[in-house]
């Protein structure tokens, strides 16, 4: 079997490094390949485990640290006010469990938030209202049935 070698030149230029057979660094090289994949994907899993943020109710977000919240819910329209001064938008928001809390919006809304009807604020709880660094608008799609309309099923 045919030794891989080579020569090493500098301060020990008279030795020869042994590498070993031929087919010993060919299975070498999947291997760290295997192990380098295997550590990038680990990687990555744990860099979005800890950039995700969990959608939460009213009742959840008082309860629940962070400013990485997601809390969606109804925007009830007689409420919303913008503060061009300070520039903060506020709304009270209704959740799927029918409660409620004030959102403060810090910053520029939306373009379209006056066509809003649902609206995910991403923040979290501050002195008992939702403080915001982020709106997603969720207007409603051009495919969803009339309000009374049915909607066929196959």
């Amino acid at each position: 079997m045919r030794k891989c070698s080579f020569k090493v030149s500098g301060a020990d230029s008279g030795r020869r490094l042994e590498l070993g057979t031929f087919k010993e660094a060919m299975l070498r090289g999947p291997a760290v390949t295997a192990f380098i994949a295997a550590f990038a994907f680990g990687a990555v899993i744990w860099a979005f485990s800890k950039n995700a943020s969990p959608y939460v109710t009213i009742a959840q977000a008082k309860t629940i640290s962070g400013d990485h919240l997601h809390l969606a819910g109804d925007i009830l329209k007689d409420t919303v006010h913008m503060d061009m001064l300070h520039r903060t938008l506020t709304f009270d928001l209704k959740d799927a469990t029918g409660a409620t809390v004030e959102v403060v919006h810090e910053g520029d809304p939306p373009a379209n938030m006056d066509e809003a009807k649902k609206v995910v604020a991403v923040g979290g709880m501050e002195n008992g209202k939702f403080i915001s660094h982020q709106l997603l608008i969720k207007c409603p799609s051009k495919y969803e049935a009339a309000p009374g309309q049915k909607v066929a099923k196959n």
